[in-house]
């Protein structure tokens, strides 16, 4: 990358101005953080690249620039203009005009996984995310995000520093030292996702990652309540094969491998009041009943599944609701479906 702390690589075809480009349709992408070949993947894609128009798609990372342009050019080139790749690896490239021209030149923006709290620290506060926010909130083109891209997409997120928080930590102590990077910024603005933190890889498994996210996710939101000191948030968390469309009316679909694993989205809400117990080096008591937390989970299809109305949290179909709640800890931590 030299000393530009910049790398740029058009993979295909040729950049349309904005000029000359066609007029894309805004959406929202949320992807669950292991897309590759995982069913529903292609629905998904299309569903996002037909929003661009046949304009510009463009991938924004950090680390160096990746795969995703290459593999949208073998597979979806009918699709696009142009695809291309930006790596964006400090504060000076994301006040660079270059970067800058190369951003607000495209018609749909994927936003890659990697690491969040590089994505915070080179690039807000900077003309790169003014440029972001044009695309969003002006120009109004479709957006995506799959893991670290997905999480800096939500109102509030969470951009850990070192070590992510696991379900046991922040539930048997919210203030884990692992917590302390939960942020309420104005750093992304999407529509649809006000007040809301998003979590991904709800379901991985291995030997880096003993447990499960789903209890990190109620944790976080429990923060995110606690710190903001009001009820009117909510979360959205995604399983790996998980993949959201959100379209400009705020309609929510999910794709994803049609089983009973692997798939579901869960949209949260509080249902009754803020956590009976928060502090520091204490477990989380957050019960109220077993009711303490609404969710609301679809299974995706390869097709597209389930519809959830983002303007009002309360429209839904396709899918069913739970309560979560803990009546101490990680221990206490339960998901209950609603009879």
């Amino acid at each position: 990358m030299g000393r530009r702390n910049f790398d740029y690589i058009r993979e295909c075809g040729k950049v349309n101005t904005t000029s000359t480009s066609a007029k894309p349709i805004p959406g929202i992408l949320l992807i669950g953080g292991a897309e590759g070949k995982k069913s529903g993947e292609d629905a998904a894609t299309q569903w996002f690249l037909k929003r661009a128009n046949r304009g510009n798609f463009l991938v924004l990372r950090s680390g160096g620039v990746g795969r995703q342009a290459d593999w949208i050019c073998d597979h979806y080139r009918d699709f696009i203009s142009s695809a291309a790749e930006l790596s964006i690896d400090s504060r000076e490239a994301a006040n660079d005009p270059e970067v800058i021209k190369y951003i607000r030149d495209a018609d749909a923006l994927f936003l890659a996984g990697g690491d969040q709290n590089a994505y915070e620290d080179y690039w807000e506060g900077t003309a790169v995310e003014e440029a972001i926010n044009y695309l969003i909130n002006q120009k109004k083109i479709p957006i995506a995000g799959t893991s670290a891209g997905m999480a800096i997409l939500g109102d509030y997120y969470y951009a850990p520093s070192h070590q992510g928080v696991q379900s046991s930590e922040i539930l048997n102590d919210p203030f884990h030292h692992n917590t302390k990077d939960i942020y309420h910024s104005d750093f992304i603005k999407v529509p649809f996702l006000k007040n809301v933190i998003t979590d991904t890889h709800l379901d991985r498994i291995d030997k880096n990652h003993p447990e499960t996210r789903y209890g990190r996710l109620f944790g976080l939101l429990a923060r995110v309540v606690h710190d903001s000191n009001r009820l009117s948030a909510f979360a959205i968390g995604l399983e790996e094969g998980a993949f959201v469309a959100i379209d400009e009316k705020g309609i929510a679909k999910v794709f994803g491998n049609g089983t009973d694993k692997g798939q579901d989205a869960y949209f949260l809400q509080i249902n009754r009041a803020e956590p009976e117990q928060i502090k520091r080096d204490l477990p989380v008591i957050w019960n109220h009943n077993g009711q303490a937390v609404k969710a609301y989970r679809i299974a995706g299809t390869p097709e597209g599944s389930g519809k959830f109305d983002l303007n009002n949290w309360s429209t839904a179909s396709g899918g069913s609701w739970e309560y979560w709640f803990t009546t101490g800890g990680y221990a206490g931590f339960k998901r209950n479906p609603i009879k």
